[in-house]
């Protein structure tokens, strides 16, 4: 029986979950977001699929979320996955350890600003990938293979990367089973993978004759784009990952030091996931030119449910109690207000490009810097310092060492960890919803977007980043979109000429002053400019784009 007052955490934490989530709803879609929302109301007007180079239960997933709930709070949808993956971290952590192992995993995965952010996402990789995921194993560890085998199949219907799934469970079974396993079992398993294989592929077929907007050959093309060998993009491939630890914070990597063999055969299926899935993303196919941030949030779950029953068999061997730990919550509470504090020093806000300039600065110690957080499939653009994250990440891991070292103060280094990560994981999402400490981009677009729909004149808007795209296109003035690459700075000049109208720019991240776009915008006339703390917004209007252009 579970006592009382566990179950009052339990829906303290779900509660939780859904409050600090809610103000996200009615965030700005942006860029991939927006595309995906709008060709889910176009689909479902015509009762048809659209191609978007992934299986087809993808495709119906955003339909379905548009009919539920409308173009304007889509992300409903995925919250609603996503409290549903929360509900099944807490159900299989407790039966696989026990209650206070399933409250920690379901605080971390709660409290996570990825998982806050994935929860929000108008995309499967944040919510229903991890909901199937924990679908799959919750059904594994009831050995209910024939509904396991069903999941199996609909997640590979949802996204070919689901392979991962189905693979680390096979592992973990074959592993698991390996001194009973015959060579008349190994055979019956190979036969059996045939068969799903068989019947994957007549199943997409059946969907291709029924709906031919889907494609398989687009599917295929999309997945074979990530094996080109064209090239990888190491710089890109490094900030993407390095993003992905920072959206994670200290809570989800630091207590992995105290990981031991009895915890790691604890957790093997999680840890099967992690490595498969580093090989996967890192290794095999080539993502540098893909939302590597947003794929690698396959990582959230299985590092939060680690977390978690590594830090609830600490402090159960510790006898934990908040009247002994008094002190050291008390300066753990005093540490953390002064990291926050960072937040408010001077930083200088880097520009895009030249990326080298991030790096050059971060080898000579300068971390006294806004660092842009955005993505092709959200979010839309905030800033958190640099030596904000840097410094709280280095004195989470040098408590962490100390815990290591010293067995007896594990327990109170912890401590100092957790109230340092919450306070981590506030900021990110504060600045992410609303932008108090360095500026609100979505208020930035709101104050720009009503000066273009007020101003009769302008009638296409070409926007950076494809910042606003929903609210242009509900206008009829959306021109098409911006990225301002160093790589494409020849196309834009022909596109820059061509254009007849305004151009959008909501400047985060910072576009580079000596480079060609902040040079051609500089010379432009300004019609409206606003800004909210370090982000600024402008309408551009450049009458005189070849004169401007043959100038820079």
């Amino acid at each position: 029986m579970i006592k009382d007052y566990k179950i009052k955490i339990l829906l303290i934490i779900f509660l939780v979950f859904i409050l600090i989530r809610l103000p996200g709803v009615s965030l700005p879609y942006h860029q991939d977001e927006w595309k995906n929302v709008n060709s889910a109301e176009s689909i479902q007007s015509a009762g048809l699929f659209f191609g978007n180079g992934h299986p087809p239960l993808m495709q119906m997933w955003f339909v379905a979320g548009h009919a539920l709930f409308g173009e304007n709070h889509f992300r409903m949808f995925p919250l609603l996955f996503s409290l549903g993956a929360a509900i099944l971290v807490y159900l299989i952590v407790r039966r696989r350890f026990e209650q206070r192992a399933a409250l920690f995993a379901t605080a971390f995965f709660t409290l996570s600003f990825y998982s806050i952010w994935g929860s929000l996402m108008t995309d499967v990789d944040g919510s229903v990938i991890p909901f199937l995921f924990l679908f799959a194993v919750y059904l594994y560890d009831k050995k209910l293979f024939p509904a396991l085998i069903v999941v199996c199949f609909v997640g590979l219907l949802i996204k070919l990367s689901f392979i991962l799934i189905i693979g680390t469970l096979l592992v973990d079974f074959l592993w698991d089973n390996r001194k009973i396993l015959t060579l008349q079992n190994l055979l019956e398993y190979f036969v059996g993978m045939v068969l799903f294989g068989l019947m994957y592929v007549i199943f997409l077929y059946f969907i291709q004759a029924i709906y031919p907007t889907f494609s398989i050959s687009a599917m295929l093309g999309h997945a074979q784009s990530y094996t080109d060998n064209l090239g990888r993009n190491w710089i890109q491939i490094i900030v993407q990952g390095m993003k992905a630890i920072f959206y994670l914070s200290p809570a989800l990597l630091v207590p992995l030091l105290f990981a031991s063999k009895e915890i790691f055969k604890q957790t093997r299926v999680f840890f099967l996931y992690l490595i498969f899935g580093f090989i996967f993303y890192f290794i095999l196919f080539d993502f540098s030119r893909g939302a590597l941030d947003k794929y690698l949030m396959f990582m959230i779950v299985p590092l939060a449910i680690i977390s978690g029953v590594i830090i609830a068999k600490i402090f159960k061997s510790e006898d934990f109690s908040w009247k002994k730990f008094r002190w050291p919550i008390g300066l753990a509470i005093i540490l953390t207000i002064i990291l926050v504090a960072i937040n408010f020093l001077p930083h200088t806000i880097m520009s895009l490009y030249p990326k080298t300039e991030w790096f050059s600065r971060v080898l000579r110690g300068h971390w006294d810097f806004l660092n842009p957080f955005n993505g092709g499939s959200g979010p839309m653009g905030f800033y958190v310092s640099f030596l904000f994250i840097v410094t709280s990440f280095i004195i989470s891991f040098i408590f962490g060492i100390t815990g290591l070292i010293k067995r007896e103060w594990r327990s109170t280094c912890l401590i100092f960890i957790l109230i340092i990560s919450l306070a981590y994981n506030a900021i990110f999402a504060e600045e992410l919803m609303f932008g108090k400490i360095n500026g609100s981009a979505p208020q930035v677009l709101r104050d720009t977007v009503a000066f273009i729909k007020k101003t009769n004149s302008i009638k296409s808007v070409l926007t950076y980043n494809d910042t606003g795209n929903q609210y242009l296109s509900d206008m009829k003035k959306y021109g098409g979109r911006i990225y301002a690459t160093p790589e494409s700075e020849s196309g834009y000049k022909k596109k820059f000429l061509e254009f007849n109208g305004q151009y959008l720019v909501v400047d985060i991240p910072h576009l580079y002053d000596d480079g060609f776009y902040g040079k051609f915008f500089a010379k432009c006339q300004v019609l409206f400019e606003t800004a909210s703390g370090k982000i600024n917004g402008w309408v551009y209007n450049c009458p005189n784009s070849k004169k401007i252009i043959d100038s820079i």
